[in-house]
């Protein structure tokens, strides 16, 4: 796994707004039980310091912003139970035009394969590159740093993205993720051509995807080698724990005020594959925040850092009060992680189960 450089300590971190944008999630009563929590993660061989490139915003940043969005509400409407949009052909090389309905109920129409491509999903930008579609990318949001290639595109805003700006790239197709829901309407009210993406919320799901964007992009036969090189390494690593009777249990941690991810989304997923008991199992929501007691009571021996990149390490989890009980810390296994191969639905997940079979097993995976 590549290292990344440090943050400069001159570039601002967005602690500050996380913590204001995510406010509406702290929603739970005080007097309700403990809950348990977990977090995505790799592991680095590398020092903190190295985790995270210059300029770089950790995916954990793009997953808080989608915490604030899912909680808190906000689209015109709900998002559909399945994540994944639907194609309505069904042969391997689709024919255009081609109809999709999309995560917002939408049927989009792709007249023909699409030739200028805005992506403003990091996940989908690194899809698109995996199954040759890059040379049709315009545009990206300013978080899609992978591959190197995708540095060079031109960016676009991605919080609070700008159809007047997209539309002068003259896109015959824009790609929004789960953070953008409340975007879509006023960029197809320019007459932009949108396909909108929930996050997947499984392994399965960003298969699915990776699937969809071939179809999209008249690119199936490049999506479907890429996802069958993909199945072909994670199958690896669960074959390699398959006589585990049973795994560590993990907390992953989105931030230091205890986000993590539950079972049901494609970063607890990971760690199903791999057999870890995740502590956020039977949380109330994908994405939970946990009360420190609860992390504590729920005794991880792995701790996952997601947000190594705003200052957390193994000392400052060992300061924190009533952790140096915990089994993770008593034991030394609390490691930072590089988040964009956990937290981004794309390619390199498979990148991100392995590196999280060598932290959990690392007699086993080397």
């Amino acid at each position: 796994m590549a290292g990344t450089q440090a943050r400069p300590s001159t570039q601002p971190l967005p602690h500050e707004p996380l913590a204001s944008a995510m406010g509406c999630l702290c929603w739970r009563p005080r007097a309700s039980p403990p809950r348990t929590m977990v977090r995505r993660f790799t592991v680095s061989r590398f020092p903190l310091r190295s985790l995270f490139r210059p300029g770089r915003a950790p995916t954990a940043l793009l997953l808080a912003l989608a915490f604030a969005t899912v909680a808190c509400g906000g689209g015109e409407e709900a998002a559909p139970a399945t994540s994944t949009p639907t194609v309505a052909a069904t042969t391997s090389a689709p024919a255009f035009p081609l109809i999709v309905t999309d995560s917002s109920n939408t049927a989009v129409t792709i007249q023909a394969p699409p030739q200028r491509i805005i992506s403003y999903s990091p996940g989908a930008t690194e899809i698109l590159f995996a199954i040759g579609a890059s040379e049709r990318v315009v545009a990206v949001d300013k978080f899609s740093d992978y591959p190197e290639q995708a540095k060079r595109l031109p960016k676009l805003e991605y919080s609070d993205p700008n159809p007047e700006a997209a539309l002068a790239h003259q896109p015959d197709l824009v790609l929004f993720a789960t953070r953008q829901r409340d975007q879509v309407k006023p960029f197809r009210d320019l007459k932009l051509n949108v396909l909108y993406q929930q996050e997947a919320s499984s392994i399965d799901g960003v298969y699915e995807q990776i699937i969809l964007l071939g179809r999209v992009t008249g690119n199936s036969e490049q999506a479907q080698r890429v996802v069958a090189q993909m199945r072909t390494r994670i199958e690896a690593v669960t074959q390699g724990v398959a006589d585990v009777p049973q795994g560590p249990r993990v907390f992953y941690e989105v931030t230091k005020d205890l986000y993590t991810a539950a079972p049901n989304t494609f970063i607890g997923g990971m760690f199903i594959a791999i057999k870890a008991r995740n502590i956020a199992a039977g949380a109330p929501s994908p994405f939970p925040q946990l009360t420190a007691e609860a992390v504590i009571a729920a005794d991880p021996e792995v701790v996952m850092l997601g947000d190594a990149a705003f200052g957390e390490s193994y000392d400052t989890v060992a300061k924190r009060p009533g952790w140096a009980a915990v089994s993770a810390v008593k034991n030394r296994r609390v490691y930072a992680i590089d988040t964009n191969i956990v937290d981004r639905p794309g390619p390199r997940i498979a990148d991100g189960i392995e590196a999280l079979a060598r932290a959990l097993y690392p007699d086993r995976f080397k």
